[in-house]
């Protein structure tokens, strides 16, 4: 787990030393135990650069080296293009997994952040053909398999990442992103250059980008939790959508393409429960042991729902004496205090149990620190960050989640408003003039006039209503903006042979949720604290099974979760199968009235001084809230936005005083 940038250059411009140094040093936090930078002249000749902990011809092949230069050198004529990397040291903890990486004859040079679960065997395959190794690294068996095998390389590939590799004879950069969208990659492109990080603060850091607002990004993020990819909240930069590759040559021309797809109207009915449910147990146990491999100390993240206890029981199973955390909440949250059930798993494994209680002074004071880590407002505050810092502060380099059972195994239940759209559809003409008296009623007229699922799945997913996005906006452009049909745009819906509403919703949780959100976030808060998560649920082997998996497997008799249950039972408490859904989450709704009232104030007047949205509006959500006519989700949202605003330099220049 590391970080990776770099900096391609157009138009015979230079690429300057200090700004890919300004980079790397922006992504230290990801990479805290080595740093290395190379520029290509595309004379076959490498400069490199490394700081005092990268010894010099650090994979043998020294007489392929031009000797490492320190930091302070300058930048060699010519250079048009620059890679730089920051090491979370996780295999092979020696000088050998030094990056800027490249393959003996020096034309492939990679940088790469993640995991490739299976290198090991693809590495035994390519020795077969031919290729020898000088590091026991996943990034020297990504190298040389590109190098064999090309784009097919892939395929091949179990695991999370994000790399970029320089091909210094056709002089063109190839990046790719894993299937699910684990590991983040993001760009800058103008008609000098091509900038790419794994953040957005390091494009920030560069010098070479200048943070901008997009509102339409800000607009979609009132939907989808954050800008749905390749859109950010950041004019000008974007995403690489997961499951994809790029390639650009000097010329800036850009080709982009999609190598994997979630399996679709693939469903097979012909199987048993039971055989469905062995081989759920065998896929997820292999998920897991393929995750626990490291030469570091590995923990795991564990409430008291099923995902996480179950992952939590299989590694104990694998690595007795595992150290799994807990967040606990004090006595005015009961309804998300999840202790018991993650207590009574705990006692039935080999684990060693370490628990915080969360208590709001501890956590708002880092609210500046969150919004750096979001990067794009969010309508919540996710405890994310609180359980990281308490894994760091452990010993722990690898951290497992039970992030994705949700997701794959209905445990949302979103279906249940599919069903009530069904319902409401054909009598929309009525329920069209019935006054609204409620938000539910308000919300089933709306329901009733949705054209399809992907349009209902959208709407109970969505923090705010497109109406309510429309009022909220003074923007020119915002009578143009919609959601739904982004959705329908981006995911390419047109066509889709969904089986039903629950393989329907399953698959937009994976490629937008999870895909587009939730893998962002948590990325962002465990390598804030150098940590690398890790998630068994979002192997690419498990979610196509569970996408050939009936749906009558995944809820059955009002019971969601039902097959995963099943698999699940012998291995956790029963308490947390019998648990009703709490969700892990920080009781943000609490706190606004008290704790966090000063940093509503901040964030909503900043929003106001933009102009962008309207006042009265604003006025309105926080009333509603007040008075119990409405979530916090709203308002936070936009208090989120505000703080952004101003932490990334795009609002006042005041400083926040939270506390």
């Amino acid at each position: 787990m590391c970080g990776i940038a770099g900096i391609f250059t157009f138009n015979d411009s230079k690429v300057p030393l200090q700004n890919i140094r300004l980079m790397t040093r922006a992504m230290r936090h990801r990479g805290p135990d080595d740093e290395g930078m190379a520029f290509f002249k595309g004379t076959g000749e490498a400069v490199i650069y490394g700081d005092e902990n990268t010894p010099a011809g650090v994979y043998n092949f020294d007489t392929r080296y031009t000797p490492k230069k320190p930091f302070s050198g300058t930048v060699p004529d010519g250079s048009f293009i620059a890679l730089g990397h920051t090491r979370l040291s996780i295999l092979d903890l020696s000088a050998a997994g030094h990056q800027p990486m490249c393959t003996e004859d020096s034309r492939y040079w990679i940088v790469h952040n993640g995991e490739i679960y299976n290198f090991q065997e693809i590495r035994e395959e390519l020795k077969k053909e031919g290729e020898y190794f000088s590091s026991n690294t996943d990034t020297e068996v990504i190298l040389k398999a590109y190098r064999l095998w090309g784009v097919d390389c892939l395929n091949r590939f179990n695991g999370m990442w994000a790399f970029a590799i320089w091909d210094d004879k056709e002089k063109a950069l190839f990046c790719s992103r894993d299937r699910i969208g684990i590991k983040p990659f993001y760009y800058y492109l103008t008609d000098d250059y091509f900038i790419f990080s794994s953040d957005i603060k390091t494009l920030i850091a560069s010098g070479l980008y200048q943070p901008e607002p997009d509102w339409e990004g800000v607009y979609h993020a009132m939907s989808f939790y954050c800008a749905p990819r390749p859109m950010t909240c950041f004019k000008g930069v974007s995403a690489l959508e997961q499951a994809h590759w790029m390639r650009i040559n000097p010329a800036k021309n850009i080709r982009k393409q999609r190598y994997w797809h979630m399996p679709v109207g693939e469903i097979n009915y012909s199987r048993s429960e039971n055989d469905w449910k062995e081989e759920l147990e065998y896929t997820l146990h292999n998920a897991v042991k393929r995750r626990l491999v490291a030469d570091v100390p590995v923990g795991v993240f564990m409430s008291g729902g099923v995902d996480s206890t179950t992952i939590a029981a299989i590694a104990a199973k694998e690595h007795p004496g595992i150290k799994a955390f807990t967040l606990a909440y004090e006595n005015d949250v009961p309804e998300m205090d999840e202790l018991p059930q993650a207590r009574a798993t705990a006692a039935m494994w080999p684990m060693t149990h370490i628990v915080e209680v969360v208590k709001p002074e501890n956590t708002i004071r880092h609210l500046p620190e969150m919004t750096r880590c979001y990067e794009e407002p969010f309508h919540s505050i996710s405890p994310n960050y609180m359980i990281s810092r308490l894994v760091a502060k452990n010993d722990v380099k690898v951290i497992l989640n039970g992030l994705g059972g949700d997701e794959l195994f209905c445990g949302y239940r979103r279906e249940r408003m599919a069903s009530i759209w069904r319902m409401v559809k054909p009598w929309h003409g009525i329920i069209s003039h019935i006054p609204v008296q409620n938000r539910k009623l308000g919300k089933v007229k709306i329901l009733s006039g949705l054209k399809d699922i992907s349009e209902c799945y959208l709407l109970g997913f969505s923090t705010f209503t497109e109406g309510e996005k429309k009022e909220l906006f003074c923007h020119h452009d915002a009578c143009n903006w919609n959601s739904f049909e982004k959705f329908r745009q981006l995911y390419e819906l047109e066509g889709m042979p969904f089986s039903d509403a629950i393989e329907a919703i399953s698959y937009f949780d994976i490629i937008n949720y999870i895909g587009n959100h939730f893998v962002y976030r948590m990325d962002q808060f465990t390598m804030h604290f150098s940590l690398e998560g890790r998630f068994p649920f979002l192997d690419h082997e498990l979610v196509e099974l569970a996408c050939r998996m009936p749906s009558n497997l995944k809820v059955k008799n009002g019971v969601g979760k039902y097959i995963l249950k099943q698999a699940a039972k012998n291995l956790i408490h029963p308490s947390c199968i019998s648990m009703k859904k709490k969700g892990f989450g920080l009781p943000v709704g609490h706190w606004i009235k008290d704790s966090l009232s000063g940093a509503l104030e901040i964030g909503l007047n900043e929003v106001k001084q933009t102009g962008i949205m309207n006042n009265a509006m604003i006025e309105k959500i926080k009333q509603q809230f007040m008075t119990s006519k409405a979530p916090y989700n709203k308002l936070w949202f936009l208090a989120s936005l505000g703080l952004w605003l101003r932490e990334f330099g795009m609002g006042s220049k005041k400083d926040i005083d939270i506390e």
